[in-house]
């Protein structure tokens, strides 16, 4: 009795059929060799090696499927970046009304705008990143900040950081973060890092009501002078590099070294926008084009009357949100 031998037909076989027919024809004769320790020429030819034409096929079909595979898989991590920097601003939302419950409809201190002086805000315990991480489980940043200057290493930032404070999708400018304050015996200063921040036009109508100069954690405005919740906004996702708009935008050469922002400073990086917290706690995706223009249609600073305030998008809820 002859010897089993697997055999292999190919006449009118498509290239791909070829390959699958040598893998079948090598596993069969894997699994059932020929009981001759002497194989015949015949059975030789049977389980000789993939030609070079075979191998380049393969080759062009795996380049074809990593080009389809790539921008696949890019899509979907934008997508799960974008979900998450959404999921941070809710929190965002959810612990600002705790803190408004807890305080009488007041809303937690912006901060001084200069943030050389960043070591007056994290003083307050109602400076906005240290009044809110608490009620979600976390530390106040002053804390963040400071833990990283006593242990002489710098307080997280994008992409690597994961918190709260960070857009996983973001990336850094090459000095941050930003340092303020004296060096340490370490070496370093204290510094901060922030991409989501209040809206800095918020308190700006309500602090000249005040006859405020200037912003003081004891002159905060409350959540009961906002008419329009669902479009008054509370908190931004501002950019973390200049680049994330053109070099030929007007706001482009915005200083991104800060606390607080509103148009001149939002973010551009998730499918051309960022997030936007209200004043209700939902978050909707915009369009940094959307937000950077304003009520008579137009983005240019120099807009006379320019007022930023329009339907669905309100930053200051007590009067003109104008490039001042």
């Amino acid at each position: 009795m002859q010897p089993f031998a697997p055999t292999l037909r190919t006449a009118g076989l498509t290239p791909t059929q070829l390959i699958q027919a040598r893998i079948v024809a090598v596993i069969e004769g894997i699994l059932m060799p020929t009981s001759s320790t002497n194989p015949t020429p015949a059975s030789r030819s049977d389980h000789r090696g993939f030609t070079m034409i075979e191998i380049l096929v393969v080759v062009g079909i795996i380049v074809v499927l990593m080009g389809l595979l790539l921008p696949a898989l890019s899509a979907v991590r934008a997508t799960a970046n974008a979900a998450a920097s959404q999921s941070n601003l809710k929190q965002w939302g959810t612990g600002t009304i705790s803190y408004v419950t807890m305080h009488k409809e007041r809303l937690p201190w912006e901060g001084l705008e200069d943030t050389t002086q960043m070591d007056l805000s994290l003083a307050e315990e109602n400076y906005w990143a240290n009044a809110i991480p608490p009620l979600l489980g976390m530390k106040p940043y002053s804390e963040i900040a400071q833990d990283a200057f006593d242990g002489n290493y710098p307080v997280p930032v994008a992409p690597e950081g994961r918190s709260i404070f960070i857009d996983p999708s973001a990336s850094s400018d090459a000095d941050a973060p930003w340092q303020f304050g004296p060096t340490g015996p370490g070496g370093s200063a204290k510094a901060f890092f922030f991409n989501y921040v209040p809206n800095s036009q918020l308190n700006n109508s309500f602090l000249i009501e005040q006859g405020a100069a200037a912003s003081s954690p004891k002159t905060v405005m409350g959540m009961n002078l906002i008419t329009d919740s669902a479009a008054t906004i509370l908190m931004v996702e501002m950019r973390s590099t200049k680049d994330e708009l053109p070099t030929a935008d007007v706001w482009h050469d915005q200083s991104l070294r800060r606390q607080v922002c509103n148009w001149k400073q939002f973010a551009a990086r998730h499918y051309r926008g960022g997030h936007i917290l209200f004043a209700d706690g939902h978050v909707n995706l915009v369009l940094n084009q959307l937000a950077i223009t304003n009520a008579q249609d137009s983005t240019d600073p120099m807009t006379p009357g320019g007022d930023w305030n329009k339907s669905g998008m309100i930053w200051d809820p007590m009067g003109p949100a104008t490039d001042n």
